[in-house]
């Protein structure tokens, strides 16, 4: 794919006259209102039965866990399968497991199970998502359009955790689940009755098979990990921002800590809405120039907020510090143009999997490490942690979010 030209950013309008974006968008951000309200009523479900921040904090992140598991083995999936009917029939895949966890059958290790089987398949249909942005909008406003992706997940976040809030305290756990069941319906509907019919990326039938497509996802891994260039980006973009993750994983306990169980849904909604700014100003305001010069300085900014939390502040203190340090979430979009110009088109799918699981994978380890610290000291200081290991993160890799001018 040609470099993105480092023009005027175009308008949010014209990204959303192509039919096929508008239908992933709306996907996507249904998806995310659904996934922001589980993890809230996982998380408070888990606490509110063992009273432990460890596990707590390890359902707050559940589905994430296993899917480096699902990248090593699956991901070539995501270029072999044809993405309308397996993004919708993900989707009824998910309504079913949100049924069964609001149904309340399952024991804690039970809940914490099916959180992680479903975390296995996660990134095959999230990599499909992924992989035809750049493919319906052209190199030329794709950023734009994963702007606009990343624009859901907080302004979704937002909805998901004032909602899921409002339901729990009304509801309770099971409640926000049935809700969380009818926004994977209505996801499953729009993808298939919005998106036209795509076409696989890959179509040579033999790799379709599972042991065929077992093989194919570890070449075509082996390869992109292989890419020093490649290599560096994937680990810019999971480590800094997993860290900070983990630190969100423990706010439940957190607020519980400092007396204020109530404002759970305030701290978590401050948090979505300083993404939602972040990913607006770096997508909508700012060339891939500033890009390039931006990228450092917001993923300091993204872990330098939380380092306060050992002082506990209040939650009043604590949603501003969230949100300006979320905002540091911009740092990704970044580096999306520098990784769709160094992966090979035919296995963008892949590539954008590869990147989302990672992802997904270290937020899971960091929130049982920080949780774990949660446990043996206090939540607070598990945050702060988190904050400190994302910042030596970014240290390290200085030169991949500060190119060469």
């Amino acid at each position: 794919m040609p470099d993105a030209v480092d023009t005027d950013p175009t308008g949010y309008r014209e990204v959303f006259r192509e039919k096929d974006f508008r239908a992933l968008w709306a996907g996507h951000a249904l998806l995310n209102l659904g996934e922001a309200m589980k993890a809230l009523a996982l998380s408070a479900l888990v606490f509110s039965q063992t009273g432990s921040p460890l596990l707590s904090g390890i359902a707050y992140v559940a589905g994430l866990l296993p899917q480096v598991l699902g990248s090593a083995t699956l991901l070539s999936f995501a270029d072999r399968l044809p993405p309308r009917a397996t993004m919708a029939c993900w989707d009824l895949a998910r309504a079913a497991g949100a049924a069964v966890l609001a149904a309340d059958l399952l024991p804690v290790a039970g809940v914490l199970a099916l959180a992680m089987l479903y975390g296995l398949f996660d990134p095959v249909p999230a990599s499909m998502k992924m992989a035809l942005v750049p493919e319906v909008l052209g190199p030329g406003r794709f950023v734009l359009g994963q702007s606009l992706m990343n624009a859901a997940i907080g302004a979704t976040q937002i909805a998901g955790f004032a909602v899921g809030g409002g339901l729990l305290a009304l509801l309770g756990p099971s409640g926000v689940l049935w809700a969380v069941c009818g926004s994977a319906l209505l996801s499953a509907a729009t993808l298939r009755l919005g998106l036209g019919v795509l076409p696989a990326r890959r179509t040579d039938s033999a790799s379709a098979s599972p042991s065929a497509g077992l093989a194919v996802t570890w070449a075509v891994n082996r390869a992109l990990l292989g890419d020093p260039q490649v290599r560096r980006l994937l680990l810019a973009l999971c480590l800094p921002a997993s860290w900070i993750v983990g630190a969100e994983a423990l706010m439940i306990s957190y607020v519980d800590e400092i007396g204020s169980p109530r404002g759970v849904g305030a701290l978590l909604t401050a948090a979505a809405v300083g993404m939602l700014v972040g990913d607006v100003i770096i997508g909508r305001f700012t060339t891939q120039h500033r890009r390039d010069r931006w990228a450092l300085w917001l993923a300091v900014m993204l872990g330098a907020p939380y380092l306060l939390f050992l002082m506990q502040p209040g939650i009043a203190v604590a949603s501003v510090l969230a949100a300006l340090a979320s905002i540091g979430f911009g740092y990704s979009l970044c580096l999306q143009a520098p990784f769709v110009n160094a992966v090979p088109a035919e296995s963008r799918g892949q590539a954008f999997g590869l990147a989302a699981s990672g992802l997904m994978s270290c937020q899971g380890v960091a929130a049982g490490l920080t949780g774990l610290v949660a446990q043996m000291l206090r939540p607070s200081v598990g945050i702060a942690v988190a904050a400190a290991a994302s910042l030596v993160c970014t240290v390290l890799l200085v030169r991949v979010l500060r190119p060469a001018p």
